[in-house]
């Protein structure tokens, strides 16, 4: 297992990068910063291994940013808790990603995959992401020309306004069926972060959940 220090410039067609000490508890007081750059041309995607920050409903304590660029560009996501983003994708071959921790720290941090990609090219292993708007929609990948991917987790963190409750309908469901959802499964968590003891549901088969 590498050894990850507070941040670094990485460059190659991939790599990974990881919180100071992961996966012991990374360091308080601290402001780490990765510079990644893929080959001209083609476009940065990150995935998310692992994640363990401290939790916030606004990320405002612990946090990891990714930007565009590696100067003043345009901020592609703030993450915490233990919920794992989908892959996050730059508009060119350079991504900043900086994490942020106060004089409280909880957690192990993140490891992250970094790889390149053509522009626009959106494979199978993209899913999941953060969505704020007030209302939406969104579906699990290759719906509904083909079955999902195979040994993927996607995880969607739904953002309500403030002192608004979130409505959640499913319109479709076809999911594997096991009498007890062992398999494969949709869970719904109250709050935002992966936790049994406030999953609302867990769900499978082809009867869309209530």
């Amino acid at each position: 297992r590498p050894t990850f220090t507070c941040g670094g410039v990485v460059s190659g067609e991939s790599g990974f990068i990881g919180s100071e000490g992961f996966p012991g508890v990374y360091p308080p007081n601290s402001k780490c910063t990765w510079k990644i750059t893929v080959p001209e041309g083609k476009v940065v995607v990150l995935s998310f291994r692992h994640l363990d920050l401290e939790s916030d409903n606004l990320c405002r304590y612990d946090f990891v940013d990714i930007y565009n660029g590696h100067a003043n560009g345009q901020r592609i996501g703030r993450f915490c808790g233990t919920v794992k983003p989908g892959a996050l994708v730059s508009n060119s071959n350079k991504m900043l990603v900086q994490m942020t921790s106060d004089a409280n720290t909880a957690g192990s941090g993140f490891i992250a995959k970094f790889s390149a990609a053509e522009p626009h090219e959106r494979g199978d292993q993209y899913c999941g992401g953060r969505l704020e708007k007030p209302s939406g929609s969104f579906q699990t990948p290759n719906w509904p020309e083909r079955d999902y991917p195979a040994g993927v987790t996607c995880s969607w963190h739904i953002v309500a306004p403030k002192n608004q409750l979130i409505e959640l309908k499913f319109e479709k469901f076809d999911v594997e069926r096991d009498n007890y959802c062992r398999y494969d499964y949709v869970a719904v968590f109250n709050g935002g972060e992966i936790n049994d003891a406030k999953r609302i549901g867990k769900y499978c088969g082809d009867s869309p959940p209530a």
